[in-house]
């Protein structure tokens, strides 16, 4: 039998994921690891070739039927050269040859993809959008990351940079994002922009529940848990919090009418944390969409949560490796 399995890898901060993946996008085995990035960086590059022999001794896939390695990762990337330039949440991942460096440990074809494309990508041939010609994702996490997907394929862009989507300006004289520019969609409408914005709310003398000593008090949730808890909040009445979930609607849809605007999708995909929100968020930010977009376009765009979940980041790097391996 020929080499017809390929294992992703889904590479971050705090956790690595892994899978064997068939030719038709499904997971035959999937499992993941810490990543402890504080042990350094042979470290981390061990425990992913650890996880690719895991998943593959869970499927009982034998070695010779594996055709190759992708990995998703965090950071600005070269794909051809397998390089990651930086990745923001691992210590001293500056020009590392991630692509060479696990081939070395494992013997199997090694390639890179960025992550938030891989996950795109994952849903694209295997998920909502799949027979899409046209499909854009929105990652919607403590930052918001992008893919877009065009005919099967990531569109990369000259530097293999394109698809920051979350770094569209909304505002030329806004709030000061992490990246460094001003008014970019990241810095309102992440959870952590979301937080935010109800913190400083809350500061300046807002009366809410969300307030200390209140029911729903927000200084008690964990940091992960804030951004939920403040849509949770909102559905329950609370003001502040209803106009903090209406105008992260706005500052989506402005950033999405634009994205339809300009690539004319079929669909949209969200894909998050924050979709958990079910038609609380979709259900305003598709009319919101609308209002703002050229109608032509808002009535061929379908905006929807993503299918596969904390799997697609593992699928889409496999898909990404049988891309690449056959492409070269």
């Amino acid at each position: 039998m020929g080499k017809q399995y390929y294992v992703g890898i889904d590479l971050g901060g705090l956790y690595i994921k892994g899978g064997v993946v068939d030719a038709r996008g499904r997971v035959l085995s999937f499992d993941r690891l810490e990543t402890e990035g504080q042990e350094g960086r042979d470290h981390v590059l061990d425990r992913i070739a650890l996880l690719v022999e895991r998943v593959r001794g869970q499927a009982a896939i034998p070695r010779a039927q594996i055709a190759g390695v992708g990995i998703g990762s965090p950071g600005p990337l070269n794909i051809k050269k397998g390089l990651i330039y930086e990745a923001p949440n691992l210590p001293g991942w500056v020009n590392l040859p991630l692509a060479a460096e696990i081939r070395k440990r494992t013997g199997y074809p090694t390639v890179i993809e960025n992550d938030a494309n891989a996950a795109s990508l994952a849903e694209a041939v295997a998920g909502a959008g799949k027979g899409m010609p046209c499909m854009l994702m929105l990652t919607l996490g403590t930052g918001i990351g992008g893919g877009i997907v065009i005919g099967g394929r990531v569109w990369h862009g000259a530097d293999d940079i394109a698809a920051e989507l979350g770094h569209i300006s909304i505002c030329y004289n806004g709030r000061r994002c992490n990246c460094g520019s001003i008014g970019c969609v990241e810095a309102y409408a992440s959870a952590t922009g979301v937080v935010k914005r109800t913190e400083e709310a809350l500061c300046a003398g807002a009366k809410s529940s969300l307030a200390r000593g209140g029911k729903d008090d927000l200084s008690r949730v964990d940091e992960p848990k804030k951004c939920g808890h403040i849509f949770q909040a909102a559905r329950k009445g609370d003001r502040l919090a209803k106009q903090i979930v209406a105008d992260t609607i706005v500052y989506l849809a402005t950033a999405m009418a634009s994205l339809i605007n300009t690539f004319n999708p079929d669909m949209i995909v969200l894909y998050g944390g924050m979709t958990k929100a079910g038609a609380q968020l979709f259900a305003p930010l598709r009319k919101e969409v609308a209002r703002r977009c050229f109608s032509i376009g808002a009535r061929r765009c379908k905006i929807v949560p993503s299918k596969l979940g904390e799997h697609a980041g593992v699928i889409g790097a496999a898909i990404s490796a049988r891309q690449l391996l056959e492409e070269a």
